[in-house]
């Protein structure tokens, strides 16, 4: 399991401590990610790591490396920017690893029915990742973000999984897009962060 530390106990009588106060929601929402951090128990070939320090717990990274599948031996970065409101509301994330995907645009968004109507209060951080294993596991999608990749998936699957397979070890130029090779980097680039 992860170790982090929980945050200290607000004191008796501060702002904090007032079970009205907008100060007290969001203490109780940071204790919640903080418990549900604590508690992934992820495989070797996912790793969560916190850029900007645990002060800033709410914004943190998770590489995948899939072992099967097309996307095997890649190595792929996401960003999760946790809103103040979390768990009522779901996570942002964010491909930071550029990949032909049907359900990744070139921005970065990801198509996954848990970061949406899906969610529910009751889920963690945990049910996400393994969320975005699976969408490289069994990449399908009925309403593809990347309408090339979808468009190839379902028209000619090996022609698919060739194609992601040579992007992903060696870069490859796909539906006339350069996709390179898939080693956890950040290169998906966009003036939007949503």
């Amino acid at each position: 399991m992860l170790n982090l530390q929980m945050m200290a106990a607000p004191r008796v009588g501060s702002p904090v401590s007032s079970p009205r106060s907008p100060q007290s929601a969001k203490h109780g929402e940071l204790i919640r990610l903080a418990k549900d951090l604590s508690e992934l128990d992820l495989p070797s070939q996912v790793a969560l790591s916190f850029p900007h320090g645990m002060s800033h717990s709410q914004l943190f990274e998770v590489s995948m490396t899939p072992d099967e599948g097309c996307y095997a031996g890649g190595t792929f970065l996401f960003q999760f920017r946790v809103p103040d409101s979390y768990p009522s509301d779901p996570p942002r994330v964010r491909c930071l690893t550029q990949v032909f995907h049907p359900c990744i645009d070139d921005a970065g968004h990801v198509d996954m029915s848990l970061l949406g109507d899906d969610w529910r209060p009751d889920m963690s951080i945990k049910h996400i990742i393994y969320g975005l294993w699976r969408l490289f596991l069994l990449p399908e999608s009925e309403d593809s973000l990347n309408t090339a990749a979808g468009s190839l998936m379902h028209s000619d699957r090996s022609g698919f999984e060739r194609a992601v397979e040579e992007a992903v070890h060696s870069g490859a130029t796909i539906e006339g897009k350069y996709y390179e090779q898939a080693v956890g980097q950040r290169n998906v680039h966009s003036r939007n962060e949503d």
